[in-house]
């Protein structure tokens, strides 16, 4: 039934208000789910997005893990490292909590906080830093308390860094100060993660010893705690908590949130149980940012499940998302953004009961066919030609996914290097499944739409101005040569595509591959390891008849190197409608 929950939250501004959320809730009693697992799966089905999540039950030892050792952006959830190397560095008496910081304009960073709004010359103390930096999630002030840890900056993060690999945090590191785009390494891990990456199962270690009072020594730990417990933001973990069914309760956490991304990490302790739990959305389509997106929703609901698990209680209700919105991410040389889109490769009604795998493997419709996402890439320089905008449009292979080729191949990379006046596309396929139908891009026309409600989405956030596409390049890693291949055959832009690049990629769509090729005057150009062999030179004989506009290059790198080691190549060799130019 419709249901009316009341949710008291707090404004960034300082003050209260009150939220009503609508929602469809299940107002009865609920049963605890057996399988914890379907009970998260299900949670994350109906809110969307990427969920990742690891929680122990620090009396029992109990542990609830889902995509818990996947890594995911940190947000401001990085500032509790900072916190905890701060405190290390303290305890050996290389820093001195009473230094007095006199705020400078330079320091002055948006987002979260309150010393962003504080005139010049106003003086601080770095424990006070610390403070604003954990309960308000201050951003002006994380950055004043990065440079104070050590002499350079590269000297601040391995400060930072070198305390979590000796804490026994594998995948956690804080990748950059806030803010500061000159500073920003050019690795695609940077690009992906941007300030900080880590993953639940090394977010919960880290709770664990600060509970125990190994993070540190026992008042160092204390003193995290008690900052903890005044996190001004509560929206997440501790939002459907029964605190009125508690003797004692507190919850010590830190929350991250970047449009696409919120976390949680946190300690709850009460007299029914204390447990620590790291919560990560990833990818929500659901860009509202006042406490009622879908993201924070999902990490709230998954935290009662926990709670429900650990506890024999239960509940969870609905959330409602707007996929329309684009998500911006500036790196040193571009920006890259992710929406949702209709004419993406899935849903598709070929996926919509999953699939079953040659090798017996299930992959569910959820998260593995439910994903619309597309990433686009707008490299610095870009602009629209006379005839439109150049696009090129890679399909990724088997076991990844849109933002995992921004983490892995360097593509955007090699464009800015060779000068590549073009946007960069990567649709989602099957999400890290062995699986390479792509759904819509086999549809009549599929690639034509998709395309066009990209150029669409660019132009209204002022990207192009007209929305023209001048020509294509379609790339395919593995599997993606199947889209690929029926782009070419019925994508409904095979007269605009000017080249292929194949990385390894020439495992089938033989026939559509060499009638495009035979029928116009595109190039394909192609890299194998050795286990290809055989196909490509089959696929050489039959179209000896384009000439150069066929070229074929064994690899001597292995089958997922191949994008790193041919894509700035081949870019650097198209002719110049491709380059960007600072002619007027």
């Amino acid at each position: 039934m419709l249901c009316e929950i009341e949710h008291p939250r707090r404004m960034r501004g300082g003050g209260r208000t009150r939220s009503l959320l609508i929602a469809l809730c299940l107002c009865g009693p609920v049963p605890v789910r057996a399988d914890i697992t379907a009970e998260l799966r299900a949670l994350n089905a109906r809110y969307g997005g990427h969920l990742g999540l690891m929680a122990k039950n620090l009396a029992t030892g109990e542990t609830v893990s889902y995509n818990a050792t996947d890594r995911f952006p940190t947000a401001s959830t990085i500032k509790l490292p900072v916190m905890a190397a701060y405190f290390d560095l303290v305890r050996r008496k290389e820093i001195d909590p009473e230094t007095r910081i006199t705020l400078r304009t330079g320091d002055r960073k948006p987002g979260s906080g309150v010393l962003q709004f504080m005139e010049e010359g106003a003086v601080i103390t770095l424990r006070d830093a610390v403070t604003l930096m954990i309960t308000m999630s201050d951003n002006t002030a994380t950055n004043l308390v990065l440079d104070r840890l050590a002499p350079t900056h590269e000297a601040r993060l391995g400060k930072v860094n070198d305390f979590l690999v000796s804490q026994g945090l594998k995948n956690t590191r804080i990748l950059n100060r806030l803010f500061t785009l000159e500073t920003k390494q050019a690795t695609p891990e940077a690009m992906r993660y941007g300030i900080g990456v880590s993953t639940p199962e090394d977010m919960v270690l880290l709770m664990e010893r600060l509970y125990n009072r190994t993070l540190a020594d026992s008042a160092s730990c204390a003193a995290m705690i008690g900052i903890l417990e005044n996190q001004f933001y509560n929206d997440m973990v501790p939002r459907l908590l029964p605190q009125g069914e508690c003797v004692s309760f507190a919850v010590a956490h830190k929350t991250g949130s970047i449009t696409e991304t919120k976390a949680d990490i946190a300690l709850v302790m009460t007299d029914r149980v204390k447990f620590a739990i790291a919560v990560f959305v990833d990818k929500s389509p659901d860009h509202v940012d006042d406490g009622s997106d879908a993201a924070t929703l999902l990490g709230a609901y998954a935290a009662r499940a926990v709670w429900n698990q650990f506890t024999g209680m239960n509940g969870y209700e609905r959330g409602n998302v707007n996929p329309s919105d684009v998500d911006w991410t500036t790196f040193k040389g571009g920006r890259w953004a992710i929406y949702r889109s209709p004419a993406a490769p899935f849903p598709h009604p070929g996926r919509r009961d999953g699939y079953k795998g040659g090798d017996g493997t299930v992959y569910p419709y959820f998260p593995h066919y439910a994903d619309s996402s597309i990433v686009v890439v707008v490299p610095d320089g870009f602009r629209e030609t006379n005839d439109g905008a150049n696009v090129i449009v890679h399909f990724h292979g088997h076991m990844n996914d849109d933002l995992g080729v921004l983490e892995q191949y360097l593509l955007p990379q090699a464009m800015i290097a060779q000068k590549i006046n073009a946007l960069l596309v990567i649709p989602q396929g099957p999400y890290r499944a062995r699986d390479s139908f792509d759904g819509k891009m086999e549809d009549e026309g599929g690639f034509r739409r998709m395309v066009e409600d990209v150029m669409a989405t660019m132009r209204r956030e002022k990207v192009v101005s007209t929305g023209n596409v001048a020509r294509v390049i379609v790339t395919a890693h593995s599997g993606g040569y199947r889209p690929a291949g029926f782009v070419l055959d019925r994508g409904g832009m095979s007269d605009l595509i000017t080249h292929v690049f194949l990385f390894d990629a020439l495992y089938g769509q033989h026939e559509y591959f060499r009638d495009w090729l035979l029928k116009g005057k595109g190039i394909i150009m192609a890299a194998y390891t050795d286990h290809l062999a055989k196909e490509h030179a089959d696929v050489a004989a039959s179209v000896a008849a384009a000439g150069p506009r066929w070229s074929m290059t064994p690899a001597n790198v292995e089958h997922d190197q191949v994008p790193q080691a041919f894509f700035a190549r081949w870019l650097s060799g198209l002719p110049a409608e491709w380059k960007i130019t600072t002619k007027e």
